[in-house]
């Protein structure tokens, strides 16, 4: 096998399953050894690569790679024990050579290894980790990403991203950081924390700010693949987290269908709904249904009952504005934020006109907060021209284009401009 095609084998591996490495290994190591576990990974990750290109892939890559992480970590306990305390619940089992490798066995099945990715998720995601540092944490520890990728899908230097990496490890060298599922009020919180998280990190993904569309599908894959690893566990599967589930689900279903071939912007209205991943908006239906129990409604519910009105519509003009709307007025009471209020702006302009969407516009409360936000003047743009007003529609349109980021983004405006 080529060499080219042995890079792809390990980079696609390091993206499946560096995460759930990561993640046993910091549970056998303790979260204050982070850098340990992660520095661990690598080395089996360089070691594949040099192994394969010379004896050829084996037959089952993934488990390779974790005996390999598991020969490893025994290594480091037999050199380290004496001189290094690992994971507080399991130190006392990694003193003996029996105990530890018995341990390790344990710590490497398949529910563990799935209940470890959980409980990485909540210390990524730990309330004195900021937000920044708990995103690219989840990226880099769960995720597979590397330092490059991370900054070059958030737009910034891989300086940038290091440092939100060393001061997230800090917190956990300092404040030694459960490894653990918490329960009771702690879980709600954590959880709320989590889904939070998840949801920013997907809104990065659906963002048309970035130049690089491969990388938004794998944010928003990892995305949908953390969210599942929550609604999955009996634990953590609450009615809110099967609704950020279906959200994603419906937003991801069509998202490759924004651009044409060419990397221009396609509105939904133009949009050719055959190509939309029906597969997707079925698990997205199935999760909004099973958030559909008890009373919990959260954002993540409205939002993706709003996502499911466009989804089913045959057409756009099949669209139930009405009901879009509804959900509008009750988001807007629950996040009174002035995005969401400028969404339900566009539902107000489907069913009574640009006029009365421009007056709800001027009443959203902090709506100078938007004034660098590209959409804003878009959507004022193309309110505007259809009231007529071509003086103030060039203007936003201006100034939209001043602050699109994307190529995408910049054409699209460039041809209304042109119009």
């Amino acid at each position: 096998m080529q060499s080219t095609a042995i890079h792809d084998i390990v980079a696609n591996i390091t993206r499946t399953e560096a995460g759930k490495l990561t993640s046993v290994l910091t549970r056998v190591f303790g979260t204050h050894n982070l850098e340990m576990a992660e520095d661990v990974v690598q080395d089996v990750l360089i070691k594949a690569l040099e192994t394969w290109q010379e004896k050829g892939v084996p037959e089952n890559p993934e488990a390779w790679l974790f005996r390999a992480a598991k020969n490893r970590a025994i290594d480091i306990i037999r050199s380290q024990r004496r001189k290094q305390t690992f994971a507080a619940d399991i130190n006392t089992l990694l003193e003996s050579e029996y105990t530890a490798t018995q341990t390790l066995e344990e710590c490497f099945t398949d529910n563990e290894i799935r209940d470890d990715q959980l409980r990485m998720m909540f210390a990524c995601c730990h309330p004195d980790v900021n937000r920044q540092g708990q995103i690219a944490l989840i990226l880099k520890t769960l995720s597979g990403f590397s330092v490059s990728q991370i900054a070059r899908a958030f737009i910034t230097t891989n300086d940038t991203i290091e440092k939100r990496l060393y001061r997230a490890r800090q917190v956990f060298r300092e404040k030694n950081i459960g490894f653990e599922i918490p329960s009771g009020d702690m879980l709600e919180e954590r959880l709320d924390n989590i889904l939070e998280t998840i949801y920013l990190l997907f809104n990065e993904a659906h963002s048309a700010s970035y130049h690089d569309s491969l990388v938004r599908i794998d944010l928003a894959a990892d995305s949908i693949n953390l969210c599942n690893l929550l609604a999955n566990h009996p634990i953590t599967g609450l009615p809110r987290t099967n609704a950020l589930l279906a959200l994603l689900y419906f937003h991801t279903a069509r998202m490759l269908t924004r651009t044409d071939v060419d990397g221009n912007l396609v509105l939904m209205k133009d949009q050719d709904r055959s190509l939309w991943n029906w597969e997707m908006i079925h698990l997205g239906m199935y999760h909004l249904q099973r958030a559909s129990t008890g009373n919990d409604v959260s954002r993540y519910h409205l939002e993706a009952a709003i996502a499911y009105e466009h989804c089913k519509a045959a057409t756009y003009g099949d669209t139930d504005w009405e009901q879009i709307l509804h959900f509008y007025n009750i988001l807007m009471k629950l996040v009174p934020t002035p995005v969401v209020m400028l969404n339900r702006a566009i539902a107000i302009k489907e069913l009574n006109g640009a006029a009365d969407a421009l007056k709800a516009i001027k009443e959203i409360p902090g709506i100078d907060y938007l004034q660098n936000y590209y959409l804003l003047h878009a959507i004022l743009g193309e309110l505007f021209t259809e009231t007529g007003n071509t003086d103030s529609a060039k203007k936003h349109y201006e100034k939209a284009l001043q602050l699109a980021v994307s190529d995408a983004e910049k054409r699209f405006i460039q041809r209304k401009l042109n119009i």
